[in-house]
């Protein structure tokens, strides 16, 4: 239903008839599947590029295709929801024919071929990505076909395409993720996320890119890695051995700015040492690789988001006062309750669970 939502946002966003919420709803959703990033450069691209001739076409596609939809038995609400089948040309809405035009984009008819692309015209289309992923409260190793290893936390997914490793190697990662880059010197790494981009040729780094997050992280533990911000495409940071890199994710700073009412303040980018643990040196940013959940001056709300995901539970959070709360801590062996029982030692708050939904309260 993502998908089908993404493309009639899009085609909204491409005839200039999205509503500020629809932006907003699109914005999210690519946030959660930056892979669809390609499909925006694109097709925005070639929306700009067609000539009125296409119009008609692209109408008389789309009247095939929801005549298609009609003896199929189809509702057309289950692709696009607020549609209704049109009585004549003249009463399609702009974003209707941006839907049309899209529709014959990804058939191929005006030539198009494939759903997404990327680099220089490099076609991906959906049945060549590989993706890997992780339930929540799991994790899991991948073996990648050049031998790097990637080990992917819990709600964590990998996409690469079948050409990986032919002349680039890359991959997409929304999650977290600890990679072991086998060294290739004419074929370098490259890691998208939602907001940053990471190059390296071989070395042992740590990404943490959930679109759910305050912030992105990479931690360098061994070798070199460039990293190229989305909206900065310029500038490129540098990080040594031992240093993380923390980029703000916009999308969560105004979501928070306007659910708090407050000040919105754009991203920041900073570079900071790795922190270590007292007791064996080990480092925190990793400690999830020994099945550790570590938070260090996070508010509870974020607390909670991290939570749901090593617990595969639902947490409701019900009191703004409690959300803001920051902590510091990590649990190992404890279960879901027995965690929520430790936290309640540094704050006061009830709980009641049903099933994996918890409530928490004042």
């Amino acid at each position: 239903m993502s998908q089908e939502k993404f493309w009639i946002l899009l085609s909204k966003k491409l005839s200039g008839e999205a509503s500020d919420e629809e932006l907003k709803d699109l914005e999210s959703l690519i946030a959660e599947n930056p892979g669809w990033q390609y499909a925006i450069q694109n097709l925005g691209d070639l929306w700009k590029q067609k000539s009125p001739d296409d119009h008609m076409q692209a109408e008389d596609a789309y009247m095939l295709h929801l005549h298609r939809m009609t003896e199929m038995n189809i509702p057309f609400g289950d692709s696009f929801p607020e549609l209704e089948p049109p009585v004549s040309r003249t009463r399609i809405r702009k974003w209707y024919w941006a839907a049309a035009v899209l529709i014959l984009f990804t058939t191929g008819i005006l030539g198009f071929g494939k759903l997404f692309t990327k680099g220089k015209g490099e076609a991906i289309a959906q049945n060549e990505v590989n993706e890997i992923s992780t339930r929540k409260g799991s994790r899991s190793e991948i073996k990648l076909p050049d031998g790097s290893v990637v080990w992917l936390n819990a709600g964590s997914k990998l996409t690469y395409t079948k050409e990986y490793g032919q002349q680039i190697r890359e991959v997409t990662l929304t999650g977290e993720g600890y990679f072991d880059v086998v060294k290739i010197s004419d074929k370098p790494f490259i890691i998208h996320t939602s907001n940053i981009d990471i190059k390296v040729l071989g070395t042992v780094f740590n990404v943490k890119a959930y679109p759910e997050d305050k912030q992105t992280e990479t931690s360098l533990i061994r070798g070199s890695i460039e990293v190229t911000m989305k909206n900065r495409p310029d500038n490129k940071i540098i990080l040594a051995p031992h240093e993380k890199l923390v980029v703000e994710n916009e999308f969560f700073l105004k979501k928070e700015a306007e659910k708090f009412h407050l000040r919105y303040t754009p991203p920041t980018v900073s570079v900071n040492k790795l922190k270590y643990n007292r007791d064996d040196s080990t480092v925190v940013e990793t400690q999830w690789m020994d099945n550790k959940l570590v938070f260090n001056d996070l508010s509870f709300g974020e607390i909670v988001v991290m939570m749901e995901r090593w617990y595969n539970v639902v947490i409701e959070l019900q009191d703004e006062v409690l959300e803001q709360k920051r902590m510091t801590g990590n649990f190992e062996k404890e279960s879901i309750d027995q965690a929520l029982e430790a936290l309640k030692l540094t704050m006061s708050f009830s709980h009641e669970q049903t099933g994996n939904k918890i409530i928490i309260h004042r």
